[in-house]
């Protein structure tokens, strides 16, 4: 049987002034990345309730096209939610 393999996400920082900021519907901030490895790991352990918000915002898929990842971003553009699910659909395109 096959081992699984994690996807090779560019590590490459982005601009300053270019992060991803994970933020709560009120607006606290509860993460920062600079790459794409970094969104990607973030996204499976950021709060739901900030998962959702950018999600349903369109903010994930904006960024991920900044960043140069046009094929992930076009994946989870549609990806819309309100509970774990969404997270679990997200994960699983990227």
């Amino acid at each position: 049987m096959a081992r699984y393999k994690p996807k090779p996400y560019p590590t490459a920082p982005c601009q300053p002034g270019s992060e991803f900021v994970f933020k709560m519907p009120d607006g606290r901030e509860v993460g920062r990345v600079k790459s794409v490895a970094d969104f990607v790991r973030t996204v499976k352990i950021a709060p739901l309730s900030s998962v959702i918000f950018h999600a349903n915002g369109g903010h994930f898929s904006q960024w991920l096209g900044m960043m140069g990842e046009k094929e992930l971003a076009e994946k989870i553009k549609d990806m819309k939610g309100n509970d774990e699910s969404l997270r679990k659909r997200i994960v699983q395109a990227l």
